[in-house]
């Protein structure tokens, strides 16, 4: 057995915290892909609702490949099967599973990396320190099952050196998210070039990639009721019929702006070092994989920081190599005590609560906090939205109201009963119906900001602009 070194043991240790802290504070989603394209497909592939209609626009066509949501629907049938299906329960364990297998395909490639570049193990300290893997590596996204394949694929190419099997594992990574075939280009350009013409292990390579798509053709005959090919209907919408430029277009140089505005302390420095790996090694697997992958993004309209995610275990990792000569600044006692004290706040700000800022905070404290049946109060309507959902709430009944006069009839009508409070606190209804619920002597249960805050309100302003999410209860 591998004798792994204090600062690996301590990194390893720190990375199941971190993240089976995050998998079950860090509920909801970050992106409403994660949960519409992927809980709400397997919800309805599992017939928990039969209503087609509350699904994406990418249900009608036909753009979705059903692997990702067919994994999860699977889970679902058989704890149902079983009596315990509860879909929080479900949600967690699957932050937890890629979770645990994002930790396990990192400490692989680390292997191989140490390996091939001579690392001082700890470097492996350092990356279990940075402070967004756990809140992204959580994430029930076709970007993280995607990040997740390609992690292991490089890590069993560099070991092994198989075509095939690393194959499948790439064609894995593509039926996840579609767009990894841009690093995949990438990929097989490096192949071309090393090897000057197609040889016997590029075809190998090619068939083991193919199998996964097979697969995939016959998962979305099943979860459409029809043969379809998802690939081509996302290239088709996407590219071809220009849907993709309508959401979220930005100039070519947009993930720049961002490298340099999201925790630049971590995100320019990684940058950084992948141009160092990349200059360093020249060129290897790893560099044209990633290089061609963001170059490509760069020229697609549709943009968000988001798609880069599926690349960032193996970033970092070159980012270790192009940086090992800091060896003898970084690990000096304050350097090191700078970085992880940076890291270890980020973490909390980023992972300790739910990761959706919008809807699953109330969805969820309605089910943490309602008895079975019970009537709330709410000035939103995604309660009820979310009653044929995923996360269904069919044992509660909830009372909309949009103004302080409105929640005031209502707490006059039902006395003893939970309000839920959500909007801005600088609006004047939100204010409003605080007032409402103040005048009652209604005391707070949860809520989803430190109330504290406000009290600091008048010596910054910018407080007034958070969300104000707090669940009352009445009496």
């Amino acid at each position: 057995m591998r004798t792994l070194s204090q600062a690996e043991k301590i990194g390893l240790y720190l990375l199941a915290f971190t993240h089976l802290l995050a998998a079950y504070f860090s509920f909801g989603f970050h992106h409403p892909d994660e949960h519409y394209q992927i809980l709400e497909f397997a919800n309805y592939w599992a017939g928990f609702t039969q209503d087609s209609s509350a699904l994406p626009w990418e249900f009608g066509a036909q753009i979705r490949p059903w692997f990702q949501p067919m994994i999860h629907g699977v889970v679902m049938k058989a704890t149902q099967a079983l009596g315990v299906y509860n879909p929080f329960s479900v949600a967690f364990f699957f932050r937890a599973l890629y979770s645990a297998l994002n930790i396990w395909g990192m400490w692989l490639l680390w292997i191989e990396m140490k390996r091939r570049f001579t690392l001082n193990p700890k470097w492996f300290l350092v990356v279990s320190l940075i402070w967004f893997f756990p809140y992204i590596h959580v994430r029930t996204s076709s970007e993280n099952l995607a990040g997740i394949f390609i992690t292991f694929a490089f890590a069993y190419y560099f070991k092994h050196q198989k075509y095939f099997w690393t194959g499948i594992l790439f064609g894995f990574a593509f039926l996840a998210r579609y767009q990894i075939a841009l690093g995949i280009f990438g990929l097989g350009l490096y192949f071309l070039i090393r090897d000057r013409k197609i040889t016997k292990s590029h075809l190998i390579l090619l068939t083991g990639f193919l199998a996964p798509v097979a697969l995939g053709v016959v998962l979305d005959r099943i979860g459409y009721g029809n043969w379809v090919f998802t690939a081509y209907r996302y290239f088709k919408v996407n590219l071809v019929d220009g849907v993709a430029a309508t959401f979220n277009p930005y100039p070519w140089y947009q993930y720049f702006i961002w490298i340099l505005q999201l925790n630049p302390f971590i995100s320019i420095p990684l940058f950084l070092g992948t141009l160092l790996y990349a200059k360093r090694i020249k060129s290897d697997e790893l560099s044209f994989f990633v290089l061609i992958f963001f170059i490509l993004h760069m020229g697609i309209t549709n943009k968000e920081y988001r798609f880069l995610f599926p690349v960032l275990n193996l970033v970092i990792f070159m980012a270790v190599v192009g940086f090992q000569e800091m060896d003898e600044w970084l690990f000096k006692k304050k350097p090191f005590g700078l970085f992880a004290g940076i890291n270890t706040v980020a973490f909390c700000v980023s992972s300790l609560h739910g990761a959706s800022v919008q809807t699953l905070w109330p969805v969820h404290m309605a089910n943490r906090y309602a008895e079975p049946g019970e009537t709330w109060i709410s000035n939103r309507d995604y309660l009820d939205q979310f009653s044929r959902g995923y996360y269904h709430l069919q044992d509660h009944h909830v009372i909309i109201v949009h103004t302080g006069d409105e929640l005031e009839r209502e707490l006059t009508l039902h006395p003893k009963i939970k309000v839920l409070i959500d909007g801005q606190f600088q609006d004047p209804i939100t204010q409003g119906l605080i007032k409402v619920v103040d005048a009652h002597s209604c005391k707070i249960i949860t809520s989803s900001q430190p109330l504290f805050l406000f009290s600091f309100r008048e010596a910054f302003p910018a407080i007034n602009r958070l969300t104000y999410k707090a669940v009352y209860q009445c009496n």
